[in-house]
């Protein structure tokens, strides 16, 4: 009886530790896409390095803001896309903020161990996400020049990066 629910609580853990990275009710397949062009709701957010960082502010500027934790496999996959879109555009007005919903500390290790040298911000409350009702991990929202939710993406998946490359070249063009 013992070994039963060792094995139990095993599976159960297993489980659990799958689908970490997403609620219940989300789908096993990335969303994304095109989204109307509402208003982006305004937050202001600290970064690693202590810096304040106000999404307002950006207006002029496209803005990639990624929803991510250090312990979620999906975005640990997209992260070296991110560093890609940050070097290759951000001298052409491309802003990228990786917002992290879990302890400072954690993003710290995490963001020197994997030399991202975009802008970190913390939301270890998970204030911003709810805000822009993040379901799942990573999200990642694409905001105009006029600070409008241009797209959003829940998941990565291989390929996506294609996608999100495209659609920052062309917010990039407006």
């Amino acid at each position: 009886m013992k070994k039963l629910i060792i094995i139990l609580t095993y599976l159960l853990l297993t489980v659990i530790f799958l689908t970490s990275c997403k609620n219940s009710g989300q789908q096993n397949t990335p969303h994304q896409g095109e989204i109307s062009r509402k208003a982006a709701i305004d937050f202001t957010l600290v970064d690693l390095d202590g810096v304040e960082r106000t999404l307002s502010e950006q207006t002029g500027k496209v803005v990639l803001v990624d929803f991510w934790a250090t312990w979620c496999p999906p975005c640990k996959v997209e992260i070296p896309h991110l560093k890609e879109f940050y070097s290759l555009y951000n001298e052409e007005g491309l802003v990228v903020w990786g917002v992290g919903i879990e302890n400072k500390a954690s993003l710290k290790l995490f963001a020197e161990e994997y030399g991202i040298e975009y802008p970190i911000l913390v939301d270890d409350t998970k204030i911003v996400a709810s805000k822009y009702n993040v379901q799942g991990i990573p999200t990642s929202i694409l905001f105009d020049k006029k600070n409008r939710i241009a797209y959003k993406h829940v998941g990565f998946a291989p390929g996506m990066e294609k996608e999100l490359k495209t659609e920052i070249e062309l917010l990039l063009k407006e």
